[in-house]
């Protein structure tokens, strides 16, 4: 009975101890996965918030091109606009030059039948001189119509521009010679009588 009693406490320290070593295993163990939780926590909350982060730049980044994309289309669709405008307004414009030029010879047909004829009497009883030799003040308007009339009349390839250039000079000359006129190559009030009547006669 006494020789039971040593290896009963024996074995009851050893059990003691084993307790105790598995005691503090299980606390160290206990520790370590709460140290180890807290951890991955606060690397997650890390990673978490770097990512809300990108999420939030790409977003702004997004927004950014979204705003600068409707810039550009509204951009283009100003240019459209504009284009057309300017387009319609060229046309209007030339309408409205052909339309001017079609009354401008209208009107310059309509004065050359009412002055034609009528002009004769007065100019012949101009001195001849002056009728023959001297230049006339003439608008610009009447010279353009001088010279449109020569080249109606086959007097040279001229351009109504309402000035007594070289050309217009010419064709004067050769209009005077083929009437028996003194050649003056200016547009005297014979001149201007001859091509009158040249123009009464053709219109009739």
């Amino acid at each position: 009975m006494s020789y039971v009693k040593p290896q009963v406490r024996l074995q009851l320290g050893a059990t003691n101890k084993g307790l105790l070593a598995a005691t503090a295993i299980g606390w160290g163990l206990f520790v370590y996965s709460v140290l180890s939780t807290g951890f991955e926590e606060h690397t997650l909350q890390s990673e978490s918030r770097q990512l809300r982060q990108q999420i939030e730049t790409v977003t702004a980044e997004r927004d950014q091109l979204a705003k600068a994309n409707e810039r550009r289309i509204l951009a283009g669709q100003d240019l459209n606009t504009m284009l057309a405008r300017i387009e319609a307004a060229t046309e209007e414009l030339q309408q409205l030059d052909s339309l001017r030029a079609n009354v401008s010879q209208a009107i310059e047909q309509t004065r050359l039948q009412l002055t034609g004829p009528s002009d004769q009497p007065a100019a012949m009883t101009e001195s001849p001189t002056v009728s023959t030799t001297s230049a006339v003040r003439l608008s610009k308007q009447e010279i353009r119509t001088a010279q449109e009339a020569l080249v109606d009349f086959g007097y040279g390839k001229l351009k109504a521009d309402g000035a007594l250039g070289p050309s217009t000079r010419k064709a004067v000359e050769a209009f005077e010679r083929s009437k028996g006129l003194p050649v003056t190559g200016k547009l005297g009030n014979a001149t201007l009588q001859a091509l009158r009547t040249h123009t009464a006669s053709v219109t009739q």
